[in-house]
């Protein structure tokens, strides 16, 4: 419905003949409330250009136009090899897999280059874990 066509713009232009400024204001608040009420809501959705950047693998092209979609949390729940489905849990069960599987000081005895790759390991499954529990609010 654009907006000529709207109650508020009709009861504004009918208030307006009858009384004048204030006609004006209740015709138009009258308006925009019956408007409110029998309008069906509108869904938008938010696009944006997919570029080189985008982790995914795929419309790298710039002429194509995808949703946009959080890569990041994608890439967390990739990090931690769990659905995006996963219960709170489900999460922190496999946070705690992880972590002691690549945990620093497991991997001390190995030797410098391996303790280094572990804390790498560990510092992203960490960063993962938050992102994902900052994403659902927790």
């Amino acid at each position: 419905m654009s907006c000529l066509f709207s109650f508020k713009f009709i009861f504004a232009v009918i208030g307006w003949r009858i009384g004048r400024g204030w006609g004006l204001f209740f015709g138009f608040m009258l308006g925009a409330f019956i408007d409110s009420m029998y309008r069906r809501p509108t869904i938008h959705f938010t696009y944006r250009r997919a570029t080189a950047d985008d982790f995914s693998g795929y419309q790298k092209d710039e002429r194509n136009w995808q949703p946009y979609v959080d890569v990041t949390l994608q890439e967390a729940y990739r990090t931690l090899g769990i659905p995006e489905t996963a219960t709170e849990d489900e999460v922190r069960q496999a946070y705690r897999e992880l972590a002691l599987r690549y945990h620093p000081d497991r991997a001390a005895a190995q030797g410098e280059a391996a303790r280094q790759e572990a804390e790498k390991k560990f510092r992203e499954i960490t960063e993962a874990r938050d992102i994902i529990f900052r994403a659902r609010g927790l």
